[in-house]
């Protein structure tokens, strides 16, 4: 304000004009989502007179956050994770360069999102000239309010006519073409809020299936391999239920039924599944729990793959014949359980192979060098084959472990504290990635690398753990997932050599034959007693393979040392024990040392290996348990003469004398025949090894 006067002398005087207070604006009121980061911005405040000097923002109402940039015109903040709707007070206070304040208080919502969830994802096979219905089904929920308006949009694949697509529910038909459809599915609050969430649906074309409906002329679509075998169609199943003996090395060659036409080749990608289930064979007897199976990208009979389950031995293996040669490219020690159903499907997309039982991927693999050709179903013991389905490759995102395997032994004590990881991965969207967790810890990005996903883990103590491979589209949405459970770290993997005493004839009871960590699932023998022996005694997991083979010798063990090695690259620890039958076929002494020899070569020379080599137990009078055969026991007893020597002459590394079961398996209690233990001699035989090993 100014003031005008008049006096004697003709002077003026003029006052300091009053300060206008600056005005503080602290923005508009804002409705957010828990987790967001919310400015308020205070950039319209003013000072008609002057100049803002300084800002202030004070909280002063609602869950305490954190204000970054409180001394500036705008500041910001994450909105709390609240599980109401909240409101939160912030005061703005400024000054003017004449001292002067002003304040403005800005209320900010934070707004519960609604709950939207489009459903999950779909997969049809659908078989030509069909046109198939889908049913989109979504939910969505306000816990602050309620939901307004509901909105279904295509984002991929060939388009189609969405029906109530302003619903929670929408529709569309599709032909049956292999094709993926992808959808958005959008929600709004009462406050204008809005939630999405996506969900496709993969259609696969199908291009074989057999239920085994036509007696007749079923002979027509599949042509049988090995003569010896006993196919049948019976109530809408494939049977063949005779036992097939044939062994190529430690590979059983049995029987199969190759589909012929149609087609007679199927293309490069494809899925397979059929269902298996093993049963009882003709005449019963000691010949169950042998190989079931099925065979893909069959060439001819020395060019396919093949996966094998055998409850005899305990497992299942991911195998590949190439130019009449196998090779093992993946095995456990999970057998399967008589008349108990199993699904088993590979599904081929190029190079990349995957298997899985009953829908749990369980091997992996890329194929450098893949085959191309038609499936078959595999058995060496009876079993019946339903629900054939033969489909182009699925388009889904998948992830699978490749290694570590579930139920393993992924690393022994030597090998240090580092636990790699890999994964296969097929349909793999743009700007997805692949990470993998170690027993549900922090994620570790993963690497690619010739084909595989792959990642370390470092400090890794030894127990079982459960390795995780998750795939994540660019939202970060989990799109795939694969768990193996049970990896064991820091235990020993053991393999046990020999003939049908090691493989487990005789014993009549399967109760104790799965071990207590689920790694071992068969009908017979000591490795699973053993195992849990051996984990109970040192707090380390362990895992013992069954590689017995009835009526083995010394010779024939040689002959397929290498294969059996070749299936075990990870096994530390061999134990052996051979000569049952050389004693009953005259083989000499020096003829058996020279084969024993031979091998114990291979195993501690060759592959490094630590080696124990056990005495066969006597033998008895064909038909009794307590009458001794002492003339093929002086020749057993001339056999372990000579494994004292091979165990202890210090010419093959890391080698010892196993148990001498020809002393400790002499009471008759402890036999279920003339050759063969009981379950209480196989629980015997368990607990001696055990005592003479680390």
């Amino acid at each position: 304000m100014i003031l005008y006067g008049c006096g004697g002398g003709g002077g003026s005087t003029t006052s300091n004009p009053e300060n206008i207070k600056p005005i503080a604006d602290a923005g508009e009121s804002k409705i957010v989502q828990p987790g967001t980061e919310v400015i308020l911005d205070g950039s319209l405040s003013h000072d008609d007179d002057g100049e803002i000097v300084s800002y202030k923002w004070v909280q002063t109402n609602g869950s305490a956050v954190t204000l970054i940039d409180a001394d500036q015109a705008s500041a910001r903040f994450v909105a709390p994770e609240t599980q109401i709707r909240e409101s939160l007070d912030f005061e703005l206070t400024v000054k003017d360069n004449a001292g002067a304040l002003a304040k403005d208080i800005v209320p900010i919502t934070v707004n519960l999102t609604p709950i939207v969830d489009a459903g999950t994802d779909q997969s049809l096979n659908i078989s030509t000239p069909n046109v198939a219905n889908i049913v989109l089904n979504g939910s969505a929920m306000d816990n602050d309010g309620t939901i307004e308006a509901h909105e279904w949009v295509q984002i991929a694949g060939d388009t189609v006519t969405l029906m109530g697509a302003d619903t929670p529910r929408a529709s569309f038909s599709v032909p049956a073409v292999t094709q993926a459809y992808t959808f958005s599915y959008t929600a709004t609050d009462d406050d204008g809020v809005q939630a999405t969430d996506t969900v496709s649906v993969y259609i696969t074309q199908i291009l074989v299936s057999d239920s085994f409906t036509d007696t007749s002329g079923w002979g027509a679509v599949w042509t049988i391999k090995n003569d010896t075998a006993y196919w049948t169609v019976d109530g809408g199943q494939l049977f063949q239920r005779n036992y097939v003996d044939g062994v190529q090395l430690s590979y059983q060659t049995g029987t199969y039924a190759v589909l012929a036409y149609p087609p007679v080749a199927l293309p490069s990608s494809y899925r397979f599944s059929v269902d298996i289930t093993p049963i009882p064979n003709n005449g019963y007897g000691d010949t169950e729990g042998n190989d079931v199976g099925i065979m893909f990208q069959y060439v001819d009979a020395n060019n396919y793959y093949r996966v094998s389950m055998n409850a005899r031995n305990g497992f299942t293996r991911f195998e590949k014949r190439r130019y009449g040669s196998f090779q093992t490219l993946a095995v456990n020690s999970i057998g399967y359980i008589e008349n108990q159903t199993i699904t088993m499907t590979v599904d081929v997309s190029g190079n990349k192979i995957f298997v899985l039982i009953d829908g749990d991927p369980i091997f992996s693999m890329v194929d450098p060098d893949p085959l191309t050709g038609t499936v078959a179903l595999y058995c060496q013991d009876g079993t019946r084959f339903d629900n054939v389905l033969i489909t182009d490759s699925s388009l889904a995102p998948m992830a699978a472990i490749s290694t570590p395997l579930a139920y393993s032994i992924a690393l022994t004590p030597d090998a240090g504290n580092t636990l790699d990881v890999e994964a296969v991965v097929m349909n793999k969207p743009s700007g997805a990635d692949v990470y993998f967790d170690l027993d549900g810890g922090s994620e570790i990005v993963a690497a690619e690398t010739g084909g595989y996903y792959t990642a370390r883990f470092s400090d890794v103590t030894d127990g079982n753990h459960d390795v995780t491979v998750i795939m994540r589209d660019a939202s970060g949405k989990e799109i795939s997932a694969d768990v193996n459970s049970t990896v064991g770290v820091g235990g020993d993997y053991y393999v046990t050599l020999g003939d049908s005493i090691t493989n487990g004839e005789g014993d009549g009871f399967s109760g104790n034959n799965d071990s207590a960590d689920g790694r071992i699932v068969a009908r017979q023998g000591y490795q699973a007693v053993l195992a849990d022996e051996l984990t109970s005694a040192t707090g380390r997991p362990h895992i013992v393979f069954n590689e017995g083979l009835g009526g083995d010798t010394a010779a024939g063990l040689q002959s397929r040392i290498i294969s059996i090695l070749e299936r075990h690259p990870k096994a530390n620890k061999i134990l052996m024990m051979i000569g049952t039958n050389d004693s009953s076929a005259g083989i000499t002494a020096d003829n058996y040392e020279t084969s024993v020899r031979a091998v114990a070569n291979t195993i501690a020379n060759v592959y490094g290996k630590q080696l124990w080599i056990a005495k066969p137990p006597p033998t008895h009078i064909y038909g009794s348990t307590t009458v001794f055969d002492y003339s093929r026991n002086a020749v057993i007893e001339l056999y372990n003469q000579r494994i004292n020597e091979i165990a202890t002459d210090g010419i093959y590394p890391d080698t010892q004398l196993g148990p001498n079961f020809y002393t400790l398996l002499t009471a008759s209690y402890y036999f279920n025949d003339y050759l063969h233990p009981n379950d209480t001699g196989y629980q015997k035989m368990a607990y001696e090894w055990s005592l003479r090993l680390p």
